[in-house]
């Protein structure tokens, strides 16, 4: 409703998380990170098992087998009883998660997330950046040190901004990118989709998608199967605007039916 996003887009990312892809959300501060991966984390299937990683509670999902997790720091003297995000990720990894969502990484707890996507698990996460390349060049160098090889698990990074027009604030969407490292380990990002700031509309850049031509291959669908998939998600997503807003359960409901 507030165009940072448009049908199209979130069709995509619906279809991507739905099969399990893993997610990065970079963006500046308050430019709606958080909000993006809260909002595109109802894409994950009901019946699967997610654990949320947080300093600070944001994350509110309708699924009945979610196990949310906060860090904690004591200032207590003479006690040690903090808790960081590394700790919490290494203690998610043994309860079996299908997805694993992290509030934001900052340091080392990104190597282990990388980990957990190079060891088969799905995960949705933001960082602080205004770019994918600015992004990725945070993630490979101090203090985070992410190895390149590692970047061949991450599939999908989206760009996000937040900008002033008059006397109003907009957040849009600028970019959604696949990511492909090469034998050299070289890590390259491949525009899909991007905003036009001239006319505010969202464009669709690519031919062929390495994530979708993955998701077609794993499901048994042909080409034009596909299409038809993201046009019953867009479809869902206009009608959305002529209706009042549902609730997170009746939404996650409708997104579910319409996944099955």
């Amino acid at each position: 409703r507030f165009g940072t996003y448009d049908a199209q887009t979130l069709a995509f990312l619906w279809l991507a998380i739905e099969n399990r892809k893993s997610l990065l959300v970079v963006g500046g501060t308050a430019s709606g990170k958080t909000s993006t991966m809260n909002a595109v984390s109802l894409f994950i299937p009901q019946n699967a098992k997610v654990v949320s990683l947080e300093d600070t509670r944001e994350i509110q999902l309708p699924h009945k087998n979610w196990l949310p997790t906060q860090t904690r720091e004591l200032n207590v003297e003479g006690i040690k009883g903090d808790i960081d995000l590394f700790s919490l990720l290494k203690a998610s990894m043994r309860q079996r998660p299908e997805y694993i969502i992290v509030g934001e990484v900052r340091g080392r707890e990104a190597q282990t997330l990388f980990q957990a996507m190079n060891s088969g698990h799905s995960t949705l996460s933001t960082i602080h950046a205004g770019s994918v390349y600015e992004a990725i060049n945070r993630l490979t160098h101090d203090p985070i040190n992410v190895p390149p090889v590692m970047f061949q698990a991450l599939d999908l990074v989206v760009v996000q901004a937040i900008y002033t027009t008059g006397k109003t604030r907009i957040r849009r969407c600028l970019s959604i990118h696949e990511i492909e490292v090469t034998k050299n380990g070289e890590i390259n990002p491949t525009l899909l989709f991007e905003w036009d700031i001239q006319h505010d509309t969202f464009r669709r850049v690519f031919l062929k998608s390495t994530v979708l031509n993955e998701i077609a291959f794993h499901c048994g669908w042909s080409e034009t199967e596909l299409e038809h998939q993201l046009k019953n998600r867009e479809e869902f997503f206009a009608g959305a605007l002529d209706v009042e807003p549902p609730t997170l359960r009746d939404l996650a409901n409708a997104i579910q039916d319409i996944g099955d």
